[in-house]
C-alpha cells in the first residue's frame, strides 16, 4: 500500500520549532507499523488551515489525481492539520475518495465505520470551533488594545514597533526617525493650503520621504496618510468606527489634522506661501471684481503708518485697484448678518434632518442584510471554486484569477458603508451645539481664532465671494437649506442622496470647528 504524508503548521514559531518534525515522525512510524510505503511528504509552512487553497495541499491533490502514482492513503497527524473548517474537511476528503485515496489520522481513531465517521465529524467540528474561538479571542484582544490606546497592527509610515517578547504589543509605537520628522513637515506644509497633493508629493520626494521598503511615496499612499487619524494621536476602531486616544506620540496636532481634512475636502488649489495673518482673514477667500482671482493681503505705507489692503494676486488683472481691508471685511460681516438663521429655521431643518436620519437608518439595515447575504453567497462561490480546482475542472490561472475577483468583491462589501453614519441622537446633539454660534453668525466670525477662520468661511461660502457682489455668492449646503426654510413651517422636503451626505458633513464640520475653537481657547 502506498501513501503520502501531509504536515502543516500555521505560525513562524512552529516552523522554527519541532512541530513539523514531530508530525512527520508520527506519520512515518504509523506507516511502518501498517506497512505503508511513503511516496512523498508535503509540508505546509506557516499557512492557515482556514483556507483550502494552500500551495502544498493543491500539489498533494494533484499528486493523488495521477493514477500512475498509486496513492491509496493520506496520513495526517491530526484532523485539524488538514482543515479547520468542517466544510473544507469533507470537501477535501470527498475529492480524495474519488481518486481512491482515504484520509487517516495517525493519532485519532477515525475508522471507516459509523463510530469512526461520527468521531471524525466531531473532531472536524472541534477544529472549526477552536479556530473560531481563537479568532474571537484575537478580535477581542485587538479591540482591548485599541481601547487601551495601543495600535494592534503594524504602525504606519513614520512609526516603529518596539520589540517585545512574544510579539505581543504592550507598549505604544514609537517615532521612526528621520521619517517622523519629514512627515511632520509634509503635514504642516499641506495644512497651509498652499500646495496641491501633487506638489506636496514632489516636495516630500525631494525631502527624502520613502516607504519602509525604501520606495518612493505614491499618490495613493499620500492620500491614505493624510486621512489617517493615527497621526493625530487617534486610533479608530475599524469594527465600530469609534475613536480612542492613542498612547503613541502624535505626529501632528488635532488642529493641523482638521485643517488637512478641510484642505483635502475642498480640493484646495491655492498658491504657495499662504500664511495665517489676523490682519487679512479674507485673504485667498475674497475674489477680485475684475478677474475673479483670489485677493492677497499687504500693507501700504501712508504718511504716518502702514495700512492693510487687499489686492488681486493675478498679475494680468486689468484692475490695479487696492481694496481697503476694513471695507472688504465690513461687506462680509454684513452678509453674515443677512444669512444668519434664526432658532426657528434651525429647528425646522433639524426636524427634517432627523426624519431623514430615521428613514436612512431603516434603509441602512436593509442594505446590511443584503450585503450579508451577498457575502455568504460569495463565500459559497469560493468553496465551489476550490472544489472545481481540486476536480481539475479549471486551470491554476483561472483559479487564481477567479479567487482574486471573489476576494476583492468580498472586501468591497465588508468595507462599504451603509450610508452616512449619523443617527438621530448625534444629529440632534450636533445641531444644538452649532445653533447659538450660527444665530449670531457675524459675531462668531469676529470672535473665532484666525487659525479657524478659513474653515468657517468655506463652510458658508465654499468658493469665496467676489468683492462688491457678495450677494451672488453660492452658499454652502447647510446655509442653502436654512434659506430654503425661510417663511415655511415644517414642509421642507427631507434631504436625500448626495445632498444628504453633504448636509450632514457640513453639520459635523461646524460642530468639530466649534469644538476645536473651544480647545484652542483652553490651550491659550
Amino acid at each position: 500500500m502506498n501513501g503520502v504524508i501531509y504536515c502543516r503548521v500555521s505560525s513562524k514559531e512552529q516552523v522554527e520549532g519541532t512541530s513539523l518534525e514531530s508530525q512527520e515522525l508520527a506519520c512515518r512510524e504509523y506507516a511502518a507499523r501498517n506497512r505503508i510505503d511513503v511516496l512523498k511528504v508535503f509540508v505546509e509552512k506557516g499557512e492557515s488551515a482556514k483556507f483550502a487553497d494552500r500551495t502544498q495541499l493543491l500539489e498533494l491533490m494533484e499528486f493523488c489525481r495521477h493514477k500512475e502514482n498509486g496513492t491509496h492513503v493520506l496520513l495526517v497527524w491530526k484532523i485539524d492539520r488538514l482543515a479547520r473548517n468542517v466544510g473544507d474537511h469533507f470537501n477535501i476528503k470527498a475529492s480524495l475518495l474519488k481518486q481512491g485515496v482515504r484520509v487517516v489520522s495517525v493519532t485519532e481513531p477515525i475508522d471507516a465505520n459509523p463510530e469512526g465517521n461520527l468521531l471524525e465529524t466531531i473532531l472536524a467540528g472541534f477544529a472549526q470551533f477552536d479556530n473560531d474561538l481563537r479568532a474571537t479571542r484575537t478580535l477581542q484582544g485587538m479591540k482591548r488594545k485599541i481601547h487601551e490606546g495601543i495600535f494592534p497592527w503594524k504602525p504606519p509610515l513614520g512609526y516603529t514597533t518596539v520589540n517585545q517578547p512574544g510579539n505581543k504589543k504592550t507598549d505604544p509605537d514609537e517615532p521612526d526617525q528621520p521619517a517622523f520628522g519629514l512627515l511632520q513637515r509634509v503635514w504642516n506644509e499641506f495644512a497651509t493650503g498652499a500646495y496641491t497633493k501633487a506638489e506636496i508629493l514632489r516636495l516630500a520626494t525631494a525631502w527624502g520621504v520613502r516607504t519602509k521598503r525604501g520606495a518612493l511615496l505614491s499618490k495613493q499612499s499620500l492620500s491614505q496618510m493624510l486621512r489617517d487619524p493615527f497621526y493625530a494621536g487617534i486610533i479608530r476602531d475599524p469594527w465600530s468606527g469609534e475613536e480612542h486616544p492613542g498612547r503613541h506620540l502624535p505626529l501632528v496636532s488635532r488642529e493641523v489634522f482638521a485643517q488637512v481634512q478641510a484642505v483635502t475636502a475642498r480640493r484646495n488649489r491655492s498658491v504657495r506661501h499662504q500664511r495665517i495673518r489676523p490682519e487679512f482673514p479674507l485673504r485667498m477667500f475674497a475674489r477680485c471684481s475684475a478677474c475673479k482671482h483670489y485677493l492677497t493681503g499687504g500693507f501700504s505705507r501712508g504718511r504716518s503708518k502702514y495700512y492693510p489692503y487687499y489686492r488681486c494676486f493675478n498679475r494680468t488683472c486689468p484692475s490695479l485697484t487696492y481694496r481697503r481691508s476694513e471695507a472688504v471685511q465690513e461687506e462680509f460681516t454684513g452678509f453674515l448678518a443677512s444669512v444668519a438663521p434664526d432658532s426657528k429655521a434651525i429647528d425646522r431643518v433639524a426636524e427634517q434632518v432627523v426624519t431623514a436620519a430615521r428613514s436612512r437608518s431603516k434603509t441602512s439595515e436593509a442594505l446590511k442584510a443584503r450585503r450579508k447575504l451577498e457575502i455568504e453567497r460569495l463565500g459559497n462561490q469560493h468553496q465551489q471554486l476550490i472544489s472545481m480546482r481540486m476536480e481539475k475542472l479549471i486551470t491554476d490561472d483561472e483559479f487564481l484569477a477567479q479567487r482574486a475577483l471573489l476576494t476583492q468583491r468580498r472586501l468591497e462589501l465588508k468595507n462599504s458603508s451603509a450610508g452616512t453614519a449619523l443617527d438621530e441622537e448625534s444629529v440632534t446633539t450636533q445641531l444644538e451645539e452649532i445653533c447659538e454660534p450660527l444665530v449670531h453668525l457675524a459675531a462668531t466670525w469676529l470672535d473665532i481664532s484666525p487659525a479657524l477662520k478659513q474653515r468657517f468661511q468655506r463652510l458658508i461660502l465654499p468658493a469665496g465671494f467676489v468683492v462688491g457682489r457678495i450677494g451672488t455668492a453660492d452658499l454652502g449646503c447647510l446655509f442653502s437649506t436654512f434659506r430654503a426654510s425661510e417663511g415655511r413651517e415644517s414642509n421642507l422636503v427631507p434631504p436625500t442622496g448626495q445632498f444628504w451626505n453633504q448636509l450632514v458633513e457640513e453639520i459635523r464640520a461646524f460642530a468639530m470647528l466649534f469644538r476645536d475653537g473651544e480647545d484652542h481657547e483652553l490651550a491659550a
